[in-house]
């Protein structure tokens, strides 16, 4: 029996990103429909992870988060950054400038980009005078599209969560993001122990008790967890601020990134170990309710799926529209 509706929660939230980041696109469809059956609680709470997973996870992807009100245009934005490489670069500055705030200044490395860990810090601290500045920059449509989405949710979320919102506004109009692609689908079935991290009651349970069998500082293997696992994806861009944030948490619990890898092989096995029962019932519990409720699952997958198709058909008839060749021969 499942104990709370506040247990269920907080598995399938942690279930949601983790299988976003991996691309399992049938888990988000599956996942997604069950949040949707579970309170409207939880559907306002799906319209703000997803613009905050796609800000954080693929930026670019900022510019079309285009909802309504009904719940699959919400599903349809998140497939999208499920369906494409990943690129983190407003992750990893929006984190750098909310530690700087919080007064570790470890995140300046002396270089010339501690200029732009500096400007989001400044734009936490005076958020009316970034927005303006924003506004004020010259954009093409798709710039204006993804900073209108910005402004849209930059009180959502924790303040970490609206760091990453204005570093997404602010790498658009500073830099041409680099080209995504679609990656291969997963060619593994998904980890289900993953989503008991640290948010999860058993995750903080089989953490605390994994770090001391092995004598592990706590904080060291919650990090490589997420590092490691939490963190993954099945295509990813690299970015230079997700890295260097990265090796800053590193530096932060006192290990080396290099020598990460020698902390995680040996406590993988027994964090899989300890979590595999809980992944299991969660599968279980998980593929029973999908077949209680395959119609509602199957309507939501072609909801999503003509949204999209509307989406991009619209998005190239406006492209069109806007093509030299085309205005030439108006």
């Amino acid at each position: 029996m499942i104990k709370s509706r506040s247990h269920i929660e907080v598995r399938y939230r942690s279930l949601l990103q983790k299988a976003v980041r991996r691309g399992h696109t049938d888990l988000v469809l599956t996942t997604s429909a069950l949040l949707e059956s579970l309170s409207s609680r939880e559907k306002n709470w799906y319209r703000t992870r997803t613009a905050i997973i796609t800000f954080e996870e693929c930026w670019p992807l900022g510019s079309e988060l285009v909802f309504n009100r009904k719940f699959h245009s919400k599903v349809a934005a998140l497939m999208k950054v499920t369906r494409s490489s990943k690129l983190r670069d407003a992750a990893g500055l929006g984190y750098l400038a909310s530690a700087l705030i919080e007064g570790d200044t470890a995140v300046l490395d002396g270089t010339t980009d501690d200029k732009h860990v500096r400007i989001i810090a400044d734009a936490i601290k005076r958020p009316d005078a970034f927005w303006q500045w924003i506004a004020a920059r010259k954009k093409s449509d798709e710039q204006k599209a993804l900073i209108e989405n910005a402004m849209r949710y930059k009180q959502e979320g924790l303040p970490r969560d609206r760091a990453v919102i204005q570093a997404a506004a602010y790498l658009s109009v500073i830099e041409k993001p680099p080209l995504r692609y679609e990656p291969a689908l997963p060619d593994q079935a998904f980890p289900y122990w993953v989503a008991f991290d640290k948010h999860t009651p058993e995750g903080r349970l089989v953490l605390r008790d994994v770090s001391r069998d092995l004598h592990i500082p706590q904080l060291q293997l919650e990090w490589t967890f997420f590092y490691f696992e939490g963190a993954k994806t099945n295509g990813e861009i690299p970015s230079k601020w997700w890295a260097r944030n990265c090796r800053r948490h590193f530096k932060k619990v006192g290990l080396a990134i290099e020598e990460a890898h020698l902390l995680w092989e040996p406590a993988k096995p027994q964090m899989i170990e300890a979590l595999d029962g809980y992944g299991r019932h969660l599968q279980k519990e998980l593929y029973r309710w999908k077949l209680s409720n395959l119609k509602q699952v199957e309507a939501l997958e072609r909801q999503v799926e003509l949204f999209i198709e509307h989406f991009e058909a619209v998005h190239r008839d406006q492209m069109k529209l806007f093509d030299k060749d085309h205005l030439d021969n108006i």
